[in-house]
């Protein structure tokens, strides 16, 4: 079987606006390993809300340095540019998109996958067992990570994909058609 490259992305949000990115998290999966990690907090200029620094624990105080998206994405766009792309749930999709359309940035073209959807596929049995959330999906595989740290959840979202190709013996290509 053909050994995954990839690259899996999540992203943390200052309040309900998908648009709000204010930390992004990047892993490169080559030849069904994990290589690479890439992370970067955001200013995402705009006000943050209680009940999301109480997830992750970024703040207005943390970013007030930290670069804009324009500042950053020719770095980012270079690293998934034409890439698959996994991302556990379209929400970081969106998220991208809209951060994106935010500051008038051209859209990064890649093929996105989405990891509950190839979770649920693999393991319909775990709708009884805790669903397919990232952590429920972590603790079934045992993977050990800080939740709502950008890079970690990727790492999460990579580490699903590619457990599930060598539980159902398939390539990424499979998950592709």
């Amino acid at each position: 079987m053909e050994q995954a490259s990839f690259s899996a992305i999540d992203v943390e949000t200052a309040n309900a606006d998908p648009a709000s990115i204010c930390q992004i998290g990047i892993v490169h999966v080559r030849n069904g390993e994990i290589r690479e990690e890439w992370q970067t907090l955001l200013n995402p200029e705009t006000r943050f809300r209680t009940t999301n620094i109480a997830i992750h624990g970024i703040s207005e105080e943390t970013v007030r340095y930290s670069p804009l998206l324009p500042e950053v994405y020719e770095g980012l766009s270079s690293q998934i540019e034409g890439a698959t792309l996994v991302s556990h749930t379209s929400f970081d999709r969106i998220a991208l998109e809209g951060a994106m359309r935010k500051y008038h940035l051209p859209r990064v073209k890649a093929e996105w996958l989405d990891s509950a959807v190839i979770a649920r596929r693999t393991w319909p049995q775990q709708r009884d067992r805790g669903g397919w959330s990232l952590a429920a999906l972590a603790a079934m595989l045992e993977i050990e990570f800080r939740h709502h740290v950008a890079v970690e959840d990727a790492r999460v979202a990579a580490e699903i994909v590619l457990r599930a190709c060598e539980s159902r013996g398939v390539s990424m290509e499979y998950w592709l058609r």
